[in-house]
């Protein structure tokens, strides 16, 4: 079969066998390294200096504008391994290998066009051959090599392979080695070719055998010249082993030495031949004579030399020898100084096209930042370079290193114009883009993700400006705070304005159930309104034409700035370089940046940094905030302010340690805005509540700051949801104690005015008030579980208690009035010196005054008296739901507690006089019973 190998005349193969591959030494590993490999095929391509991808088609049109030419090799070393290598052809016509690949790790090969080939190895790897011919022979090599030695074939795409499981491919360095070094194995070849040639003999056809069709003798033809070439071969052999009497089965060593004998005995005559053949033999010999004496004379002088040497002294030769060391030391330290020059020279020596790309390179596309990106590098590893104290202090060192600082701070001054022309250029293409406002069908502010996207590309060299000129990079950092300021402020000055127009206004009737300065301002909506406990109801924001309250515009507001400053704040950390460096963000990424890190100076300088450039970004924001606020108050119920609050004091509660996150400063200082908008609206209640009249007609009846506390209460707690841990829960709770500590210092003080008139029905009215008042508070923030008004819970059911008491026996009085004078006064004695016996013997308490008043209240008299009590209580509690059963039936209790004072004070004053009031307890409870079926 076929063997595949370069011709052996190539100029270029033969360059890159003396440079890469010379012959194999007993000890490879000196000298060349690739020593110990054999070289099989090379092909010479060029390859896209711009990456390594597979090219799209203009990609290819561009690939043939800008590459460079290199060798692929293939070769095999000692144990059998296969290896592609990557050269280039330097100037001395040698030859250097850049990158090495193991044979198997090709994954695919992959035919692009008429020259163009990938091999895809680790990634995909493009390169250009020079003929079609020359490419084909190479991929054909390499599937071959592949296919021999790894047994089996890569992915191959758009190439025709069929030819790889045809042809053999020339055996590799060991076998080939083995095979022909091996005389036993040569000779056993030799034997069975003679028997495989008895074989074919028999199977050669006799003349007078049957003859073949034209066909099968056109088919064969070939087949049969070169059975006949070998088997002449074959025979020749076969007389050659007769003539040395040697049989397959003989002794090969025995049979190689005699060849070899043979073999020295014919060049010995040969070269005895050659030599009497010519006539310059002669010539030679006399030369030869002539050589022999002047080495005889050498041979002279060396051993005067060694007489002479033999008389020196052992100084002189200690002395020579110390100078020879002296100049061994000398010649190693030259060298050392020499190679350390070098090496200082090829440290800090970069190519001036490095310098003409930091001066001319565009920085408008990827591939012109990239190839600054590289060049920047360079110069900054050459700047950057370790030397020892004695080397920084060399003259030349320095210059080369204040030149290149030089190159570096030029461009660093080129970088600041240019991102000074592209702040302003970026800048001014928002502000003038109509569509990014505000709309109603879409009212938010638009990221500014058209201004990261185009700069992003510019991280790396903003980092490299930061090392190499910080001052530079602090102005660069100004020139785009100086930039972004005006858009934010426009857009977000839109936005606002926008939400404004959809803040819902005041509906004073509404208001007026729950805010006690709203109240005054309405009184007749509150006194009509409806006494029985109702749900607060808050208005729907689809039956409201669009309108929204001033609390959900503020959370609009939040879930719309929040993220756009802390956008910024990330992207402005990231390009300047202002963050940790292992600190993981994304530019799309919302949450809260920032959470404060390891705290060295240099960080928190950092952060100090990137504070200030966040505070002359958005400083309009916090006043635009608190004018936004200040407007929805007038226009809504300031209670409001209450949920705005909760939402900032969530916001600032979700950070772990934001002392440089400048979303939580800007909400901080709309916080304190928003308190003093809180205490201003507390005091105007707390001097609503004591500024509340009522009239001599309304001398009862709920007074209106207890009627609107609970709701004022409700409409609080329905916007502290989930508040109870913020600070705003405190505030909230000192400013119900002040509110109601007012309530009941201005409800006691009408209590007194009323009591201190000597009217006894104004004193009633009073107690009647405080009991529907303490009653409606009582059950009311009971329902609410508010912790903080229990205190006062209590308090309003002592009262409760005392002023229900204190109205029973008040209106008890009436129905039984004179019985009361009676048995109060027989009291008053049994409380001085007289003793109970004594009483009868009074005339005012005799027994026929007992009679007289006893017989005034007979049963049917009582009834009456007791259905004109019921409807008497019964008109003084209607407006109070639930007040009037509880009242009747203290009332009930206490005349029960009445007729048994009477009975007691009768049996014990006068016990033999058979007296007894003509209604007994049974009576009663039957009358209060019949009263309570009827209503």
């Amino acid at each position: 079969m076929a063997e595949i190998r370069q011709p052996s005349s190539d100029p270029i193969r033969q360059l890159i066998i003396n440079s890469l591959f010379p012959e194999m030494t007993e000890e490879p590993s000196q000298g060349n390294s690739f020593a110990s490999e054999s070289f099989i095929i090379h092909l010479k391509v060029s390859e896209d200096s711009t990456g390594t991808r597979p090219p799209t088609i203009n990609e290819r049109t561009a690939f043939r504008v800008e590459r460079k030419s290199r060798y692929l090799l293939v070769s095999i070393r000692r144990d059998g391994k296969i290896y592609l290598h990557k050269s280039k052809r330097n100037s001395n016509n040698t030859f250097s290998i850049g990158k090495t690949w193991a044979l198997e790790d090709i994954k695919c090969v992959e035919v692009v066009d008429s020259l163009a080939f990938i091999l895809t190895i680790n990634k995909p790897y493009l390169w250009t051959a020079d003929t079609q011919r020359e490419r084909n022979l190479f991929l054909s090599t390499v599937l071959k090599v592949y296919k021999t030695h790894i047994k089996r074939l890569p992915k191959v795409i758009n190439f025709d392979d069929s030819s790889v499981s045809e042809t053999k491919v020339q055996p590799t360095l060991g076998s080939q080695i083995d095979t022909e070094n091996s005389l036993q194995g040569r000779l056993t070849n030799a034997n069975k070719s003679t028997s495989s040639l008895n074989q074919k003999n028999d199977r050669i056809p006799q003349a007078g055998g049957p003859k073949n069709d034209s066909n099968g003798i056109v088919q064969h033809k070939v087949e049969d010249e070169d059975v006949k070439q070998e088997e002449i071969s074959l025979i020749n052999v076969s007389e050659l082993l007769n003539d040395f009497d040697w049989k397959g089965s003989g002794n090969a060593a025995a049979l190689e030495e005699r060849l070899l004998n043979e073999l020295a005995a014919l060049e010995a005559a040969n070269i005895h031949a050659m030599v009497e053949s010519d006539d310059r033999v002669n010539s030679v010999v006399e030369q030869i004579d002539k050589a022999i004496n002047e080495l005889d004379q050498m041979d002279s002088w060396l051993s005067i030399y060694a007489a002479e040497l033999n008389s020196m002294g052992d100084e002189d030769i200690h002395h020579i020898e110390s100078q020879n060391r002296g100049l061994q030391v000398q010649t190693a330290n030259q060298k050392a100084l020499l190679s350390e020059l070098d090496r200082l020279i090829q440290t800090i020596s970069i190519p001036d096209q490095v310098i003409k790309i930091l001066r001319q390179e565009s920085m408008d596309t990827p591939q012109g930042v990239q190839n600054i990106e590289q060049a920047a590098e360079q110069l900054k590893h050459a700047i950057e370079t370790p030397f020892d104290k004695s080397l920084q202090e060399m003259k030349a060192i320095q210059e080369k290193i204040e030149s290149y600082k030089y190159h570096a701070k030029n461009f660093c001054s080129r970088f600041g114009e240019y991102m000074r022309l592209m702040f302003q250029f970026q800048t001014e293409t928002l502000m003038n883009d109509k569509s990014r406002g505000p709309r109603h069908n879409n009212l938010t502010i638009q990221s500014h993700d058209y201004i990261t996207n185009n700069l992003s590309k510019y991280c790396t060299l903003s980092s490299w400006v930061k090392e190499m000129d910080p001052n530079r990079h602090l102005e660069v950092q100004s020139l785009y705070v100086a930039a972004k300021e005006p858009i934010y402020k426009k857009e977000t000055k839109e936005y606002l304005q926008q939400m404004r127009h959809l803040l819902s206004k005041r509906d004073l009737a509404d208001e007026a159930h729950y805010i006690f300065s709203a109240a005054n301002n309405n009184r007749s909506s509150l006194f009509s309104f409806d006494s029985t406990k109702q749900a607060l109801e808050f208005r729907d924001n689809n039956n409201n034409s669009g309108k929204i309250p001033l609390e959900e515009s503020f959370n609009h507001c939040l879930r719309t700035i929040i993220p756009l400053i802390s956008n910024e704040q990330k992207f402005m950390a990231d390009f300047f370089n202002l963050a940790k460096k292992d600190s993981k963000s994304s530019f799309n990424d919302s949450e809260v940046f920032l959470k404060d890190l390891d705290d060295d100076e240099n960080e928190i300088m950092h952060k100090k940094i990137l504070y200030e450039h966040m505070e002359k970004l958005f400083n309009f924001l916090p006043d635009e905030l608190c004018a936004f606020i200040d407007y929805g108050c007038k226009l809504d119920a300031a209670i409001q302010i209450v949920g705005i609050i909760v939402s900032i004091e969530k916001l600032i509660q979700e950070e772990e340690r934001p002392n440089f996150n400048y979303v939580i400063k800007v909400f901080r200082d709309v916080r304190k805005h928003c308190l003093e908008i809180l205490d201003r609206f507390l005091n105007d209640q707390l001097k609503a509540i004591e500024d509340t009249k009522v009239t001599s007609k309304k001398r009862k009846g709920l007074v209106p700051f207890i009627r609107i506390f609970p709701r004022f209460v409700e409409r609080i707690e329905h916007t502290m949801n989930g508040a109870d841990k913020l600070e705003i829960r405190n505030i909230v709770n000192s400013g119900y104690e002040k509110i109601v500590k007012m309530m009941f210092d201005c409800l006691e003080a009408i209590s007194k005015d009323e009591e201190s008139t000597a009217d006894d029905r104004e004193q009633l009215n009073a107690h009647i008030m405080t009991l529907e008042n303490m009653h409606h508070f009582y059950t009311e923030i009971q329902t609410r579980g508010i912790n903080v008004l229990k205190p006062f819970m209590k308090y309003a059911r002592t009262s409760y208690d005392k002023h229900l008491e204190a109205y029973a026996k008040s209106v008890v009085r009436r129905p039984f009035g004179k019985l009361l004078e009676f048995f109060e006064g027989i009291e008053s004695l049994l409380r001085t010196t007289s003793a109970p016996e004594e009483v009868g013997f009074r005339l005012k308490y005799s027994k026929d005054a007992l009679k007289k008043v006893v017989s005034q209240y007979p049963s049917k008299e009582i009834r009456k008296d007791m259905i004109s009590l019921y409807k008497r209580v019964d008109k003084h509690f209607t407006e109070e739901e639930g007040l009037l059963q509880v009242v009747w039936r203290n009332i009930e209790e206490e005349v029960i507690r009445c007729h048994e004072r009477f009975t007691s004070i009768i049996n014990k004053c006068y016990p033999d006089s058979n007296i007894s009031l003509e209604f007994s307890i049974d009576d009663l409870l039957s009358y209060f019973s019949e009263l309570a079926r009827s209503h």
